[in-house]
């Protein structure tokens, strides 16, 4: 069985109050591969870990900080930052997970969300138009008839569609084409963060990680883990 986890943690950190209650969830979940983004690797668990890098068009005084972050109970190799396709930059990074039910591969993504640089940052783009741009270079990453693959992280876009443009939702599923959404489920405010599954793997469970505790608030974001197999009739077609 393989558990699959993401989670935008809101930049929270171990000395945060946000960030001592985060980490021990995160550490619950038992996953095997667990896509974090806009967060820091302190508050992963022991493991592999790779990053997208510090660059993403934003200065920040926290070096601390990544964009998105990809980590494993299993080695990682085969690590690609999508570099030279136009993606923009800090917030994509690929793996091969040495699985013990099978390698598979892990794209962790960080999807710009719609006012990326556009009143802050470089302020030298328009609505939509990192997300898009990010779309296209993510779209000639993913092989849906290649090896088993997971796509995870913060997509920036409901699904279902809620009040992003039409055209927005279509280009996110024509990149998705080929792969099961596992956390396009229906919920009173649909997820943004989401795990997306070649064909290779049957889900059995997905659960919904809260964007608050007892306590108060934790994030912005809700989370997703998703439980699954790998098909190997899939495999062998």
């Amino acid at each position: 069985m393989i558990r699959i986890a993401t989670w935008n943690v809101e930049w929270a950190t171990p000395r945060t109050a946000k960030g001592k209650r985060i980490a021990p969830i995160i550490s619950d979940l038992e996953a095997d591969v667990f896509v974090m983004t806009e967060g820091c690797r302190e508050l992963l668990p022991g493991g592999f870990v790779v990053d997208g890098g510090t660059d993403w068009g934003y200065e920040d005084a926290d070096k601390r900080r990544r964009k998105v972050l990809l980590w494993s109970k299993y080695p990682l190799l085969n690590i690609d930052l999508g570099e030279n396709i136009g993606l923009p930059t800090g917030r994509f990074v690929s793996a091969t997970v040495q699985h013990p039910d099978g390698d598979f591969v892990a794209k962790a993504v960080c999807i710009p969300w719609r006012d990326a640089h556009v009143n802050s940052g470089r302020k030298d783009r328009k609505n939509w138009e990192d997300h898009l741009t990010y779309l296209d270079g993510l779209k000639k990453l993913i092989d849906p008839d290649g090896k088993p693959l997971v796509v995870a992280g913060d997509f920036n876009q409901r699904i279902p569609r809620a009040k992003q443009p039409h055209l927005v939702s279509e280009k996110l599923s024509r990149c998705m084409e080929g792969l099961q959404v596992c956390t396009a489920v229906p919920l009173e405010k649909p997820l943004i963060d989401h795990i997306a599954l070649s064909r290779h793997f049957a889900v059995s469970k997905v659960e919904v990680i809260p964007d608050h505790d007892a306590i108060g608030n934790l994030s912005d974001h809700q989370g997703a883990c998703a439980q699954m197999m790998i098909d190997n009739l899939n495999i062998a077609r």
